[in-house]
């Protein structure tokens, strides 16, 4: 490349890296606001849900069958509330961006070019040259946890063989805003020592030479003036960055009808789904308005006329002095936007899943479940309206390179044209937003039965038989998913006490896409083929017409939830809990408290750290989202 076109190349890897670097650096402020259902546990301490354990409304949306056992009526009211905003900052290291381009033509061509992108304003640079170093950036977020509403459930006896329900259900959803402004600071350095192009000559020794014509060589006497053999160029910008993104999943209600005929039991669940999710994100680069001037440096002699321009190479007052140079002023478009990458649209969808399950009593002792949840199989289709993803930048002028270092040329360049380029990927990304984005519902089976005598024990087997892709870099796809889930409550003694515990076991999936190394690592957690994923310890006591429930428990659940899109999943956002609930006759209030982890870290990292700069994780860092609901029957 020949230093005449080396700054619009370097202009041009300026802006794209802008671009690009944009979308992947953290940012000064923002703030993330998670909204959550009110959590569920009708089963303190056993494990959630059993197809053979019939608990009311509660227990409909695993086995619609179950509300066929309700006496005569129920209903229920919760609400969540989350632990408020925590303040969280981040520091992250940053390396700066530096590098090289080849210059000059024909042999003895060299790297001599070279470029650094800073990440810092111009104020902070110090001296002059291209070398770099590792920055720290500063992240400041607000993340809070709050309540996406009430939830609100009722079920009737209709007659001797029908009952039906009905539950309104609150969404999922996330608010993302992220905005800050990052400096970009670009400099090129051109250094012509050793370098030929068009009629200029410079050897090593500094001494420039000049053909007018064939044969017309003059050459100086000692080394030019260093401003011109070594020249740079900064230039300081902005990236102003916005990014507002949000989804919503939700089921805005469940309806349920089961029927009774003799011991068997059947029900049918409809559930309404709706998703929607706004993407608004816009990075533009700015030329700083308060950009200080910036020139090349051309000798000051007239290259079609050899006479006169003799006395320049014979006179080191004008060849090895700046006086004997022009200054090429470079005209940039301070204060404007010369750049922009814009990602945006709004996603919605609606469909509706329908769940089967029938119960039969074998025994008064002993009872056998089946649940089959989204028979029909729905596929959650989203529309975009609005779609936009491009990049945009001014485009360089390239017309007048060749003629950048002409001498007696002190006519200034205009860098950026008013001529826009557009693109539809940055650095090798596509922006392009997709028209419909498809999610498959999962489809499950559970079989399972409950005995409740000596004690008191429930089994199911669940079979996902939907396939999901995990999104890595290799998106690792993950099939034949199933799940044994056990649950035992024994009386201590002839004691009013009564203990629980449930567990979850995950079976060994089948895992595709991915290479040697991970699904070894699979094969070696899988190694007795199974892993647990849930756990659940509870009890209750009874005392003169009272009951008291207590359990707590841990669970993997929610990242499978969240991964299948399965957003009406009970175990939705319980990764650590406790509940209490008290029991007098038809009355139920219950107490749930979840471990909130987004808050967590937030408080983590919002804690001091001790003299030596070091800090630990204690109890007391944990925050927690807490549900409290009522239930009445009748």
């Amino acid at each position: 490349m020949r230093p005449s076109k080396f700054l619009p190349a370097f202009l041009l890897l300026l802006i794209f890296s802008t671009s690009g670097l944009a979308a992947d650096l953290n940012y000064p402020y923002g703030s993330i606001n998670l909204r959550l259902p009110p959590a569920e546990d009708p089963c303190p301490g056993f494990g959630d849900y059993f197809s053979a354990l019939p608990e009311g409304m509660q227990s409909a949306l695993w086995n619609p069958a179950s509300l066929g056992k309700l006496k005569l009526a129920a209903a229920s009211f919760s609400f969540l509330s989350g632990p408020g905003a925590n303040p969280l900052t981040k520091t992250s290291k940053l390396n700066e961006m530096s590098g090289t381009v080849e210059v000059g033509a024909g042999e003895g061509s060299q790297s001599v070019a070279k470029y650094a992108l800073f990440f810092r304003p111009l104020s902070d640079l110090i001296g002059v040259g291209t070398a770099t170093k590792e920055i720290a950036v500063q992240s400041n977020l607000n993340y809070a946890t709050s309540g996406a509403g009430q939830n609100f459930s009722a079920a009737e006896r209709v007659n001797d063989w029908l009952v039906v329900g009905f539950a309104s259900r609150n969404p999922l959803a996330a608010d993302i805003s992220l905005a800050g402004d990052f400096p970009l600071t670009g400099r090129a350095g051109m250094n012509l020592y050793g370098q030929n192009f068009g009629g200029f000559a410079v050897g090593n020794d500094g001494k420039l030479s000049f053909t007018f014509n064939p044969g017309q060589t003059y050459t100086t006497t000692n080394s030019a003036w260093s401003g011109f053999l070594s020249q740079e160029v900064t230039i300081p910008l902005t990236n102003i960055s916005e990014f507002r993104d949000n989804i919503d999943v939700e089921s805005p209600y469940v309806g349920t009808v089961a029927a009774q005929y003799g011991k068997f039991y059947a029900g049918i669940n409809l559930l309404p789904i709706a998703a929607s999710g706004q993407i608004d994100n816009d990075v533009r680069t700015v030329v700083n308005a308060d950009t200080p001037g910036q020139s090349l440096y051309v000798p000051n002699f007239d290259p079609t006329d050899p006479a006169g321009s003799a006395g320049w190479f014979t006179d080191p007052n004008k060849y090895g002095a700046q006086g004997g140079y022009l200054a090429k002023p470079i005209n940039l478009p301070t204060g404007d936007i010369v750049a922009d990458a814009r990602y945006s649209g709004f996603y919605s969808g609606s469909t509706a899943r329908l769940d089967f399950g029938m119960m039969y009593d074998v025994s008064e002792w002993f009872t056998v479940g089946l649940a089959m949840e989204n028979i029909n199989g729905a596929v959650l289709t989203m529309n975009g309206n609005g779609l936009a993803g491009y990049a945009a930048y001014r485009n360089v002028n390239t017309q007048e390179t060749s003629s950048l270092l002409l001498p007696g040329d002190g006519s200034g360049w205009t860098v950026f044209q008013d001529q826009w380029t557009t693109t539809d990927e940055v650095n090798g990304t596509p922006l392009a937003l997709e028209q419909t984005k498809t999610y498959q519902l999962p489809k499950k089976v559970r079989l399972g039965f409950a005995l409740k005598r000596p004690f008191l024990i429930a089994i199911d087997l669940e079979q996902d038989q939907t396939a999901f892709t995990i999104p890595t870099s290799q998106e690792i796809t993950v099939s034949n998913l199933s799940f044994i889930r056990i649950g035992i409550e024994s009386r201590l003694f002839s004691l009013p006490f009564w203990i629980r515990s449930g567990t979850t076991l995950a079976l060994k999936p089948s895992i595709a896409g991915t290479d040697q190394q991970t699904i070894d690592n699979i094969n070696k957690a899988f190694k007795y083929g199974i892993v647990p994923v849930k756990f659940d310890l509870g009890s209750t006591l009874g005392l003169w017409g009272w009951e008291i429930n207590d359990s707590l428990g841990f669970s993997l659940m929610p990242v499978l939830s969240i991964l299948q899109f399965d957003a009406t999943n009970v175990d939705l956002s319980k990764t650590a809990y406790y509940s209490l609930s008290i029991v007098k006759g038809p009355w139920e209030i219950k107490y749930l408290t979840q471990v909130d982890p987004g808050a967590t870290a937030a408080a983590y990292s919002a804690k001091p750290a001790d003299a030596s700069g070091n800090k630990s994780f204690q109890f007391s860092d944990l925050q927690y989202a807490q549900t409290l609901g009522v239930t009445y029957k009748f």
